[in-house]
């Protein structure tokens, strides 16, 4: 007795999945690599981005999640001097879009103000709607000197208690095609102590976003069947497909 076939449900990807998946084919193929490594793109949930990035002071370093072509956040480091001392700092901010934001909160600084402050999160922290988004351009971490140089203090949770930080995680909410994403940045961050340029330095390592709009990710997923990795040194002008 034969046994009807049995149909297979299908699902329909978003176009902006589709042109990205389009994307990573293309540069699979000028890398040289088999498209068959591809096979399971279409049921990909996160896109992670491999690199190894360091800021520099006056250099904003951006970062463009899903590799559109458009920044969606940027890191800045500062170096103030002023009569009261020195400061030097790291600070995290969406690009142009006001929906694009980094997870922080209000934090004191211990001297009796407070500050917005980008959250420092470890791996395996969820991000997503629950998240705390709820401040702009939130500091990671700074260092401050008093004018005669005899007093030395940090602030932010990347400061690590004037130690810096390794491998801790932005949360990262930001929007393409007018619907809402959730990502994250991996980032090592040190503290000189020199009174110089690039005395607060910030190593990106990676950055991922979930290609479901509204779902959440998990800080530091970077394996697993719903995980395609993209190497933006093989991307080269492929990837700039809007402006």
């Amino acid at each position: 007795m034969s046994s009807a076939p049995h149909s297979r449900r299908t699902s329909k990807i978003s176009d902006s999945l589709n042109r990205q998946l389009i994307t990573y084919a293309q540069v699979a193929s000028a890398a040289g690599v088999s498209l068959l490594a591809l096979a399971g793109a279409s049921e990909a949930k996160v896109v992670y981005t491999e690199t190894n990035q360091v800021t520099h002071t006056g250099l904003p370093l951006y970062i463009d999640l899903n590799h559109d072509g458009i920044k969606d956040f940027l890191l800045r480091t500062s170096f103030y001097r002023g009569s009261s001392g020195l400061q030097v700092g790291l600070a995290a901010s969406g690009y142009r879009n006001a929906n694009n934001v980094v997870a922080g909160r209000r934090a004191s600084s211990g001297s009796g103000y407070f500050f917005s402050a980008a959250s420092a999160l470890p791996a395996g922290a969820r991000i997503g709607p629950r998240g705390d988004f709820s401040v702009r351009s939130p500091l990671m971490a700074m260092e401050l000197f008093d004018g005669v140089g005899s007093q030395y203090s940090y602030q932010g949770l990347w400061a690590g208690k004037g130690q810096g930080v390794t491998n801790r995680y932005l949360g990262l909410r930001f929007v393409f095609d007018g619907e809402v994403h959730y990502g994250w940045a991996r980032l090592s961050v040190t503290l000189g102590h020199h009174r110089q340029f690039d005395d607060v330095i910030g190593t990106l390592t990676g950055y991922a976003y979930e290609t479901v709009p509204d779902k959440p990710i998990v800080a530091g997923q970077i394996a697993g069947p719903g995980v395609i990795t993209v190497q933006p040194e093989s991307l080269g002008g492929l990837a700039m497909g809007r402006k």
